[in-house]
């Protein structure tokens, strides 16, 4: 059932009131701490809940008086520690809590998230054959003007969009793909067929990078908001290149835990 109307309204002014703590102008804390902490208090207090609306910037700025710079940065920062989330024309949300993954557990990411509860899937956007980029065929040793198949797929959670993935497999490998378990499973169980996959390993390469416009379209999260892009290369034991996937989480619901 819908909320009515002046749900929103009623949980906002209810926010704001108790947010009312003035920020100390003569204190040698920066102000954007000071934000951080009273939003942070409000959450762990359990004033906000995951998954409910906070002020918007504009409120914030006029609540305390602070520059737009101030209140962002200080947005910003808990969106990437995964504290708050945001959603393209909706407003800023107390976050969920984030998934983590280790690459050295064999049971996978698909394991992790229903140990905690969470309806694992994956949505398929398009399969087909391309020329291979120029990073894609260094990656996978390929000549000039090669031909590869392109999958794009999302990553969920509960049916809301963590990832997107965008592999590619040369044509040799493309004839074993499994097309009935790119939506299910861990992301490499499409190539369960593939006699090469059961001796191979991997290389990753994790950076953190900014939204752009198709990840702000695909994940429902603004541009420029943290992403977790994570490049991988999977090889057979004779080093021959498989796969290429380039994947990019949502900084604010996803981290990699790597025990050494």
């Amino acid at each position: 059932m819908p909320c009515p109307r002046w749900y929103g309204a009623v949980r906002r002014v209810f926010s704001l009131e108790g947010l009312m703590k003035a920020i100390d102008r003569s204190s040698p804390i920066p102000m954007h701490y000071q934000l951080r902490q009273l939003l942070l208090a409000q959450i762990e207090a359990g004033a906000w809940k995951p998954g409910d609306l906070i002020p918007s910037e504009q409120e914030l700025q006029e609540t305390y008086g602070l520059s737009r710079t101030t209140v962002r940065q200080t947005l910003s920062e808990l969106v990437f520690e995964g504290k708050l989330t945001r959603h393209r024309g909706k407003g800023t949300f107390v976050a969920s809590g984030k998934f983590a993954h280790n690459p050295r557990n064999h049971q996978g990411l698909t394991y992790k998230l229903e140990e905690q509860g969470v309806k694992p899937g994956w949505q398929v956007l398009d399969e087909r054959t391309v020329t291979a980029p120029a990073q894609v065929r260094a990656a996978l040793n390929l000549p000039l003007r090669a031909h590869v198949t392109r999958i794009r797929r999302l990553r969920l959670a509960d049916a809301e969009p963590i990832g997107h993935h965008t592999a590619y497999v040369p044509e040799a490998v493309a004839k074993h793909i499994n097309r009935a378990a790119l939506n299910e499973g861990e992301s490499l169980r499409y190539l369960s067929h593939l006699p090469q996959l059961s001796e191979s390993h991997a290389s990753r390469t994790i950076e953190a990078v900014a939204a752009d416009e198709t990840d702000a379209k695909l994940l429902n999260v603004e541009c420029e908001s943290p992403i977790l892009q994570i490049e991988r290369v999977v090889f057979a034991a004779d080093g021959a290149p498989l796969e290429y996937l380039q994947a990019r989480y949502r900084g604010d619901r996803f981290k990699y835990q790597i025990t050494l």
